[in-house]
């Protein structure tokens, strides 16, 4: 509403009597409080900035007024708060002419702009989701660039993780980076909702720690590759941090994520499926924000990902990392295949699904021979895919274990991007690990060039089936939701619009946070293999099955509570409509 001034009527000068209030309605739809003590008017926005509850009720005494729901007390001439973890009010100029009182209205100030970013970090140092939610809010709904938001989240999240996490780090890096991703696909509301998703898996205290300093010269990439790789083999994770950050410094931080891929590869990592993705991650962030934001995060959680504890492995995973041994040479010097006419994904499948681990990897380094890489990691991730899709419900279906094969799965793309080709096709031992590991879930073999038998469910018009599978997600009804998934598909409706339907239903949902790394995984796929590109297995007949498993993993592990409402009355309180309002 540019910078317009409006003159608003308010009341006429003998209407309200000493510590009385009136709400008076503003411009831009708001409305504001106008209160008279002392022999004096004073304007306020009716909205309490802490969580909104109507100013006009408070209690107003020696020129401050207090708020009657949480006691918030501000200022009347300033609008200054005497609390912390409350911005301040905006007050308005008020004039008496003629015997009415009136109230000198202009759109927001830039500077209210500042002060939300700055309730956006006093929200994430104090893990305040109400106070997060409100400030992303403001600041959206003020047309403020989605960068400045993020901005102030990556700026907080590097320290709060080096200072207060562990390995347990990449779950927050998880929910950050696909917040941001997922929140891109949406608007309103759901919108909202990921981008405080991401923010909250960034707050939290950060506290000081000593400050990384480069290692004395002379510095040689080559030198202090040798150190990390040596560092990561022995498990001294504490001595990484440093070398990563010289390496930066020093004008090597493209050499860095392809190391640290490298690192994390490597036979005796197989069983650490999450280290990989959380890698993955790490380069989105980097690609996303470069160093000078992203790299105290990806110094410290990237040294401790390559250099952590393990333990000696059972008698299956020896057994394994000897195998893969044997076939390093041949994996380092894998080529890119040309066409994909002469692998037998079938073959592949079936000895990956076996419980010979012998055998999976021989057909591992096998398939390398004539598929690409591209090609092959698509076949993981639908084998997956189908996996999720056709797991029983009735007992432990296993999901983190199949969450991780599939998210693993796709996250080759990036460490193929990143770290090149062998990498990725070392990576593919890594996955093929995780489905053997995983045989303990009773799920029988199919050959993914087969299609799955269609259910006899006759939908009226799309809308109608769209409406059956959304209402069995929020109902929780894993039994169906799969056969309506499969006979939507398969009348031909839009797969588009029901993954970006069911989406939204699992954003709407305090699951959300655990299934939002699936769900971003599906839309990126779900494109990818709805494409033109052959190479990639474009128009692959097990594709539905991203659907079928997203879905099935959806309805089992809600919770099936509602987490819109905070949206809802973040969005609603941006909009300056108070707590009676938001009631009414």
């Amino acid at each position: 509403m540019a910078n317009t001034v409006t003159w608003v009527r308010a009341a006429d000068s003998g209407d309200l009597g000493d510590g009385e209030a009136k709400s008076v309605p503003a411009p831009d739809g708001r409305t504001i409080a106008l209160f008279y003590t002392n022999g004096a008017y004073y304007a306020t926005d009716n909205q309490c900035p802490h969580m909104g509850f109507p100013l006009v009720r408070g209690l107003v005494r020696n020129g401050v007024v207090t708020c009657d729901w949480h006691g918030r007390s501000f200022d009347l001439a300033g609008g200054g708060c005497f609390h912390s973890q409350c911005d301040d009010v905006r007050v308005f100029q008020t004039v008496v002419r003629e015997d009415s009182v009136w109230i000198r209205f202009e759109a927001e100030p830039e500077s209210r702009r500042e002060a939300w970013l700055r309730l956006l970090w006093e929200g994430l140092l104090n893990d305040d989701t109400w106070t997060m939610s409100k400030a992303i809010a403001q600041l959206l709904h003020a047309d403020v660039p989605e960068d400045d938001i993020v901005e102030i989240i990556m700026r907080h999240v590097g320290r709060h993780i080096a200072s207060s996490h562990d390995l347990d780090a990449g779950d927050d890096v998880s929910r950050l980076i696909n917040g941001l991703k997922v929140g891109q696909r949406y608007e309103g509301e759901d919108r909202l909702i990921a981008l405080a998703i991401a923010a909250r898996s960034a707050a939290g205290p950060a506290a000081d720690r000593n400050e990384n300093v480069l290692m004395p010269p002379p510095y040689d990439w080559d030198r202090t590759a040798s150190w990390v790789r040596n560092f990561s083999r022995d498990r001294m994770g504490n001595r990484i941090e440093r070398c990563l950050y010289t390496a930066s410094k020093q004008g090597d931080g493209d050499r860095i994520l392809p190391l640290l891929f490298e690192c994390a590869i490597e036979p005796h990592f197989l069983d650490f499926g999450d280290s990989l993705i959380s890698l993955a991650y790490l380069a989105e962030l980097q690609e996303l924000f470069g160093w000078e934001r992203a790299g105290e995060l990806i110094y410290n959680l990237g040294a401790k990902l390559i250099g952590q504890p393990r333990q000696e492995p059972e008698r299956f995973r020896r057994d394994a990392v000897t195998r893969m041994r044997e076939l390093q040479a041949q994996i380092e010097n894998v080529q890119e295949v040309a066409g994909n006419a002469n692998f037998d994904e079938n073959a592949l499948t079936s000895a990956v699904t076996s419980v010979d681990i012998q055998r999976s990897f021989d057909a591992v380094a096998n398939a390398l021979d004539s598929a690409s890489i591209d090609r092959l990691i698509t076949t993981f991730v639908l084998l997956a895919a189908d996996r999720m899709a056709r797991t029983p419900v009735s007992v432990d279906a296993g999901w983190p274990n199949l969450t991780r094969e599939f998210n693993l799965a796709s996250s080759l793309r990036a460490i193929e991007r990143r770290g090149g080709l062998s990498v990725a096709a070392k990576g593919l031992f890594h996955v093929a690990w995780h489905f053997f590991a995983d045989r303990w879930i009773n799920i029988d073999y199919r050959p993914l060039s087969e299609s799955s038998e269609v259910p006899s469910i006759d939908f009226q018009d799309e809308d109608s089936a769209t409406y059956a599978v959304l209402d069995s997600i929020r109902n929780l009804d894993v039994e169906v939701v799969s056969d309506y998934v499969t006979a939507y598909l398969h009348a031909g409706y839009s797969g588009d619009r029901l993954l970006h339907d069911m989406g939204r239903e699992i954003l709407r949902d305090d699951t959300e946070q655990e299934i939002l790394p699936t769900l971003r995984t599906v839309f990126e796929e779900w494109e990818t293999l709805n494409g033109s590109d052959t190479d990639f297995g474009a128009g692959h007949p097990a594709t539905k099955q991203l659907l079928v498993g997203l879905a099935r993993y959806a309805t089992d592990i809600r919770s099936n509570s509602d987490s819109r409402s905070a949206a809802v009355t973040a969005m609603r309180f941006a909009e300056g409509k108070t707590t009676i309002e938001m009631f009414e």
